[in-house]
């Protein structure tokens, strides 16, 4: 019982720490679209995309391999992570020197120079922090997790704001993506020092590194992958069109973050309990739970269509709202991430990672394809929906290799009757664009009915059996 109230607990405050985490990003938007133009709010999600990537790769996708450690080393966890976090900070100080080497000789504004090595610094210390994020959360503490996913977003963006508005006439972009980096930076110090204490002999090191690189490694095309699939529109939108436009996307994506508020919340507490369902084989409890997870996240998704133009009406200025027709495919892009991130649970646990980095590329590769021809053509528009059909890709590719492990968890008929929901509100969102009430009544009304039917969700969702 007593494991049971932490449970609950872990997952209150996981769902907080989330839904303030991502209220507050959320919040700013109507603020960051004001006082940046289109132009520098394309500047700084491209920017934001590049930090992603060199999260991973300088990271070396370890938050997996800090993952797997609770398989494999669960009781030597605290000198696995601390050689972890070691070792990413060399990697990150000799990426960050040797960047900044290379860019110095190079005929450009001594500025992107600086821009350049604070990437890498961003970019690298914001894997060390995922990765002790990773390890809280494995070991359930979960009020250090939440404080930790908390602070840094949050005084980046209000350091943000108040340096953007009292200090910068110009590049404002300035503003977001220097402030941003510096915290990323702080808390990624605070981290290792957080760490420092702990002693682990040098072939011990050698040895936890070495057998997280071997589960992380492939993964790091995965994670490269999973960037592209969700950053590179942006980078390709500001080639191939203008930055722009990609502010105009950037918008609806962020406001698609709404939908993947709850999963974030929730996946900190269902990775550890599905992993450890697995491990005692109980299978029907996983589909259980899975089933009314996947309801909660029907819903999300159906109300975050039904009410999003007057929503994005809401987060900026009219420059930004011809982006309304895409909300439906980039929403579905969303759900769909939820969808194959169950089924890559499954692979992680078997430790699949060639399978999962395979496939994962295989549709970022489908996706760079098809930006490349039909953006010059048709724009942001054309991003919204070749990244709906890239993770089309990617939900076919991982669930079959899924369920060839474990044929009889999450089965896809677990997912029959929400996929046509979510296709009804799609066409729904289509036909009353233009009548909001009609939408808002339908959203309203299908929030009520999946409350009063699903209202033990999130106990039911987490409550184990025999705990």
């Amino acid at each position: 019982m007593q494991r049971k109230e932490e449970l609950k607990k872990a997952g209150l405050l996981y769902l907080i720490g989330n839904l303030f985490n991502k209220g507050i990003a959320f919040l700013t938007v109507p603020i960051f679209t004001r006082i940046l133009s289109t132009y520098d709010y394309g500047v700084v999600n491209t920017y934001n995309s590049w930090v992603a990537i060199l999260n991973m790769v300088l990271g070396c996708a370890l938050t997996m391999g800090v993952r797997a450690s609770f398989i494999d080393y669960e009781k030597e966890a605290d000198g696995f992570i601390a050689s972890i976090l070691k070792f990413t900070f060399s990697v990150t100080i000799g990426a960050s020197l040797f960047a900044g080497l290379i860019t110095y000789f190079l005929p450009i504004n001594r500025i992107y120079v600086v821009l350049v090595i604070l990437c890498c610094l961003h970019g690298g210390f914001w894997a060390i922090i995922d990765d002790y994020l990773q390890y809280l959360m494995m070991k359930y503490r979960y009020r250090e997790r939440t404080i930790l996913m908390i602070l840094p977003n949050l005084i980046a963006l209000s350091g943000s704001i108040a340096v953007i508005m009292l200090l910068l006439n110009s590049e404002k972009y300035l503003g977001r993506i220097v402030t941003t980096s510096i915290v990323y930076i702080l808390f990624g110090i605070y981290v290792l020092f957080l760490n420092s204490k702990k002693s682990v002999p040098r072939e011990k090191r050698k040895e936890y590194v070495k057998y997280g690189l071997s589960v992380s490694t492939p993964l790091i095309l995965h994670g490269i992958a999973l960037n592209l699939l969700s950053q590179s529109d942006r980078t390709m939108i500001t080639w191939l069109a203008d930055a722009s436009q990609t502010g105009i996307y950037s918008l609806i994506y962020n406001f698609s973050m709404i939908a993947t508020v709850i999963t974030t919340s929730l996946d900190g507490l269902w990775v550890p309990h599905f992993i450890d369902s697995l491990k005692k084989r109980e299978i029907e409890d996983i589909n259980e739970k899975a089933t009314w997870y996947i309801a909660l996240m029907t819903c999300s998704m159906v109300c975050l269509v039904l009410v999003g133009p007057e929503t994005v009406k809401i987060l900026a200025p009219s420059s930004y709202w011809e982006g309304i027709s895409i909300i439906p495919p980039i929403v579905l892009a969303n759900y769909l991430i939820f969808c194959y991130s169950l089924y890559v649970n499954t692979e992680h646990f078997y430790k699949k990672t060639k399978s999962i980095a395979a496939y994962t590329v295989a549709a970022a590769i489908f996706n760079l394809v098809a930006n490349y021809i039909f953006i010059p053509k048709y724009g942001y528009v054309a991003a919204a929906y070749t990244t709906l059909a890239s993770y089309i890709v990617a939900l076919v590719l991982h669930a079959r290799k899924a369920i060839m492990l474990e044929p009889n968890v999450l089965p896809l008929k677990n997912f029959a009757s929400s996929f046509i929901v979510v296709c009804v509100g799609t066409v729904l969102f289509y036909v009353f664009q233009e009548i909001w009430i009609v939408r808002w009544s339908i959203a309203i009304g299908f929030f009520t009915y999946s409350i009063v039917r699903h209202k033990e969700l999130l106990i039911s969702l987490f409550s184990r059996k025999n705990m």
